[in-house]
């Protein structure tokens, strides 16, 4: 079993925010993957074999293991021994967590990101640049006028990766929230301003209308990450008064899985 040093644990601050990364794909020694499968309880085994295809199954075990890796920076709780509960909302919460760790996580078959803070409400998305979609027509029925417009006013050959930059800030606000998109996703708009470098924006401001239940909009903080060249990863985080007192650190999680190596 996984068993980590105390001397090693990670420190959060109030105004720190942690992104692990993985690819998938690049876990795939039997050993290892017998090794993280052992990190879950036969519960979650059991959803995981409930997935049509090997492609599917080989990521949800991957993040499952995975999100129990990077909380196990933060305490001395055991990969095995974390226990999760579901909101009312269906946001995955920790249940037996030893202080205010909160997490968030997002995935797709090629990249699996967890986000970490102290106390607040926190909410992470990923998308693939290269996933197919109709901008037009998902930007125009989902997003509010004036995200589509913003969108709109872009080149042509920009108007894509626009879009995603507010898909994911959207998605990554309502599983902040908890309410999901049931809450409607042109309620809330997001304005997202010019940045250097380009690979980090937190120049982003967020507002709503009427309809939307939360309205609370000096109280968030948002920011767009390009872990590589494929993907756009936003955050969302409740931030109360600290505003854009947040310091965003990137990890990569593979390095966790040197400890299963030659297992």
């Amino acid at each position: 079993m996984f068993s980590r040093n105390s001397a090693s644990i990670l420190a959060l601050q109030n105004n720190n925010i942690h992104l692990w990364t993985i690819d998938p794909q690049a876990v795939n020694e039997t050993s290892v993957l017998n090794s993280l499968k052992n990190l879950l309880p036969p519960a979650e085994i059991e959803r995981i074999n409930r997935y049509r295809f090997p492609k599917a199954q080989h990521t949800a075990l991957i993040t499952r293991a995975f999100v129990r890796l990077v909380l196990s920076q933060y305490a001395q709780t055991a990969p095995q021994d974390w226990l999760f509960t579901i909101s009312e909302h269906g946001k995955p919460e920790l249940k037996n967590a030893p202080f205010a760790l909160r997490f968030n996580l997002s995935h797709n078959d090629n990249l699996v990101i967890c986000s970490v803070c102290l106390n607040h409400d926190i909410g992470c998305d990923v998308e693939s640049l290269s996933r197919k979609i109709s901008v037009e027509a998902i930007s125009k029925r989902y997003f509010s006028a004036s995200e589509y417009q913003n969108i709109k006013k872009l080149a042509p050959e920009l108007q894509r990766a626009g879009f995603f930059e507010y898909w994911t800030l959207k998605e990554a606000f309502v599983k902040a929230t908890g309410f999901g998109i049931s809450q409607g996703l042109d309620t809330f708009s997001f304005e997202i301003g010019q940045a250097e470098p380009r690979k980090f924006n937190d120049n982003i401001s967020l507002s709503f209308s009427p309809k939307s239940p939360v309205q609370n909009n000096q109280d968030w903080y948002s920011c767009l990450t390009y872990p590589d060249q494929t993907h756009c990863v936003a955050i969302c985080i409740n931030s109360g008064q600290l505003k854009h007192d947040f310091k965003l650190d990137i990890f990569s999680a593979s390095e966790l899985l040197s400890v299963f190596n030659g297992a």
